[in-house]
């Protein structure tokens, strides 16, 4: 097989623009918002969009061609040579075949479409990951490698499928070889065997490999290893590489989860496919940026809704995040406010498993996010089973759950549960009478005897309830983050809880409130600085020695990191102390305030009010009656310097990086001023500005090279020029000292 990347040299043509880019791209990323949109903050407020990809196509004179599509941003259709191969259904994996590209001249047409009424998600428009041609023009060939690894006997081994094919009109003896090679490139393993195959034969063989030295993939240590199969004949070969890690998976029906063959909770955050940075594709430098912000926080594992692209899932793999993903948007009853465009079974499904079985992050596999289907509305249930079946049989090795919250009962439902009186004017009625009959316990049973474990949505009281007196394993599928204490508390104590995913671990575009393009509910904002919850989910997960203060914005009551109210002089401010230890001190320029108690009894909050006046907030934490944190809040002076950092500075462009600038408006001695309100200015040299945003949900923009701090803060997006050795960004602003950061590039 020979691989045809077709990334670059794209055409464009979308609001009323025709333009060249590469791919990754998401045409919507920065488009402009109708405020009147209906349903607009499920999306953002973006309109109705189209958008048109093309490209040239190589000319293939012999031999099958297969064409990849890497996660579409929205929905639509795919053209070669003006005839249609097929639809693109989302972010699902996409392959199309059965065209001819024996001609001279051929052309490659991507239609997409996205509206605010197609999802409750952020969908973007364009193209997520990347588009590959992946052509079959030898006598023989390897269409694909999966690896599974098992210990025995105190050894350990890669179990190799690989996938031959034999082009041939006559049956060929060949020599297959699978070769194991280290995070260094060096030899670990390797394994030869002789096999025959028919004419025009497809055949699956499965060699075992035995690794020397082995090293376990984990959170801790995401050590990758790479198998390279080549299938060898005469003096021809054929060689297909796929990266693995060695992890191992199993259930206890009284204990839970285990991984590598210890008993592991997954405790996690969702996390959107989009982000304010670059809309909704995956680039690497990206990925990588939140998911290392989530580990940060305490989270070992992430939540996806919908599949994620390739490049999200190496880094998953890179850093060492389990990953839960939801494979299908829905079975059929969508969430979108005008119900759902496709309709998605278990090929759907199959098609997801058989990319995502390759990476070892990958733990859990969820059929989809809160449905109805599992109170056996639409046929759920058998649906589920289906899915559930098929999922197992392409890959036997992690476990498969669904998901559902507590839903208000039809009155079909009612009646089937045996409440006398099956018309409720009022859903709090219904659901009190379900409750009663213990409706959601019956409508859900037939779901979860499909599955392995029971996904529960906002339901932590369940926990307990669901794994002892029906001893199942339970995974809180999501959890509002005002009840992570408590849902946190509950997984803690019932070993038949295998995780907690909270709701949600970053920012993203889209499901706000009115007239707001971004969530606020995440424990990471837009741009990507971690909010004061952010401390808070810390602790709730077992950070120790901690300590941090969070007063109250007095107008709107939101957690703060700022200590500048001018307009409330003299006025009592809450100051929420979010702490590990057990007794919180609080003094304001060395005066105390108050003492007051926290640890689990106050689930971590010691809180305060304080009469404000400027200066500096010290919060000293003791934990039995010795200190063990320290934490000052001061507050800040005029804004006089701009401060720039960045994720990471050495960026590659064969990987498609990004560089993420962040600005922060300081005062003169370097304290950042969250009350700024300056207008900053961005220029680029050795590359392109691909964003420049703040974290105002409600963040409005006329200059795309300009942008008013938020917080303090704003974010610089640049793509750096492959023909450059180094990309420079200068950030200025009126009355500010400028300040430039440089990337080095690399090839």
């Amino acid at each position: 097989m020979k691989s045809v990347e077709l990334n670059t040299n794209w055409n464009v043509d979308a609001r009323g623009e025709h333009y060249e880019c590469d791919l990754p791209h998401d045409v919507t990323a920065d488009a402009p918002r109708d405020y009147a949109l209906a349903f607009g903050n499920y999306n953002g407020y973006i309109p109705a969009e189209k958008a048109v990809f093309s490209r040239a196509l190589p000319q293939v004179k012999n031999g099958n061609v297969e064409l990849f599509v890497d996660g579409a941003c929205g929905y639509g259709e795919v053209f070669v040579n003006d005839e249609s191969v097929g639809k693109l259904d989302g972010r699902a994996p996409s392959f199309f075949y059965g065209f001819d590209l024996s001609g001279a001249h051929n052309t490659l047409r991507i239609e997409l479409f996205t509206s605010a009424e197609m999802s409750d998600k952020y969908l973007g428009l364009g193209i997520a990951g990347g588009v590959r041609l992946d052509v079959y023009d030898r006598e023989f060939d390897i269409e694909g490698v999966f690896v599974k690894t098992e210990n025995a006997d105190g050894k350990t081994y890669a179990d190799t499928e690989v996938e031959l094919y034999n082009n041939d009109d006559r049956p060929r003896k060949f020599v297959l070889e699978c070769l194991v090679q280290n995070a260094r490139g060096k030899r670990a393993g390797k394994k030869q065997r002789k096999i025959t195959l028919r004419a025009g034969q497809r055949k699956p063989i499965n060699m075992r490999v035995r690794i020397n030295n082995a090293y376990e993939w984990s959170p801790s240590d995401p050590y990758m290893y790479t198998m390279a199969a080549k299938l060898m004949a005469d003096d021809v070969e054929q060689t297909y590489s796929t990266r693995f890690g060695i992890v191992s998976r199993t259930l206890s029906s009284s204990r839970g989860l285990y991984i590598n063959g210890r008993k592991t909770k997954l405790y996690g955050a969702y996390l959107s496919h989009a982000d304010a940075a670059v809309g909704a594709i995956a680039v690497y430098s990206n990925e990588k940026r939140k998911l290392s912000a989530l580990k940060e926080i305490g989270y070992n594992a992430v939540h996806f809704v919908g599949m994620p692209t390739e490049t999200t899932l190496d880094a998953c793999d890179d850093v060492g995040m389990f990953a839960f993903i939801d494979l299908i948007p829905d079975l059929g009853s969508a969430k979108a406010p005008l119900g759902g465009i496709f309709t998605y079974d278990s090929y759907d499904a199959v098609k997801a498993v058989k990319v995502l079985r390759s990476h070892p992050s990958v733990t859990l596999y969820g059929i989809a996010d809160d449905i109805p289907e599992c109170y056996d509305r639409n046929g759920g249930h058998e649906k589920i089973s289906i899915i559930s079946d098929e999922i197992r049989l392409t890959d036997p090795t992690r476990p498969v759950t669904v998901s559902v919250s507590e839903l208000v009962p039809t009155a079909f439902e009612l009646e089937a549960a045996g409440c006398k009186h099956t018309r409720f004017t009022e859903p709090a009625a219904a659901l009190n009478a379900g409750r009663e009959k213990n409706l959601f316990d019956g409508a859900t049973e037939g779901a979860w005897e499909c599955v392995d474990i029971c996904g529960l949505n906002y339901l932590y009281p369940l926990y307990e309830t669901e794994a002892i007196k029906y001893g199942r394993l339970v995974v809180g599928a999501r959890v509002n983050s005002d009840k992570a204490f408590d849902s946190h508390d509950a997984a803690e104590r019932t070993d038949r809880v295998i995780g907690d995913f909270f709701d949600c671990g970053m920012d993203y575009p889209g499901g706000g409130k009115l007239n707001e393009i971004y969530t606020t509910s995440g424990d990471i904002d837009a741009i990507g600085c971690f909010k004061p919850q952010s401390l808070y989910k810390s602790i709730v997960l077992g950070k120790r020695n901690a300590v941090g203060i969070s007063p109250r914005d007095p107008e709107t009551d939101e957690p703060t990191d700022l200590w500048n109210w001018p307009r409330h002089l003299g006025q009592k401010i809450d100051v929420d102390v979010y702490t590990s230890g057990d007794v919180v001190a609080l003094y304001l320029d060395g005066r105390i305030v108050g003492r007051r108690l926290a640890g689990k009894v106050n689930k971590h909050i010691a809180s305060f009010k304080v009469d404000y006046y400027p200066g500096t907030l010290e919060a000293v934490a003791y934990y039995r009656g010795v200190e063990c944190a320290r934490s000052t809040l001061s507050s800040a002076g005029s804004p006089k310097l701009i401060r720039l950092s960045a994720f990471e500075k050495n960026l590659s462009v064969s990987r498609n990086d990004y560089g993420f600038v962040r600005v922060e408006v300081c005062d003169k001695d370097g304290a950042l001023v969250p009350y700024a309100m300056r207008s900053l200015t961005a220029t680029v040299t050795g590359g392109t500005l691909i964003g420049f945003i703040n974290a105002d949900p409600m963040l409005r923009k006329s200059e795309f090279d300009e942008c008013p701090v938020y917080g303090g803060r704003a974010l610089a997006v640049v793509k750096p020029d492959p023909e450059e050795v180094k990309t420079i960004v200068k950030i200025t602003g009126d009355g500010l000292q400028s300040s430039r950061i440089s990337f080095k590039i690399k090839n």
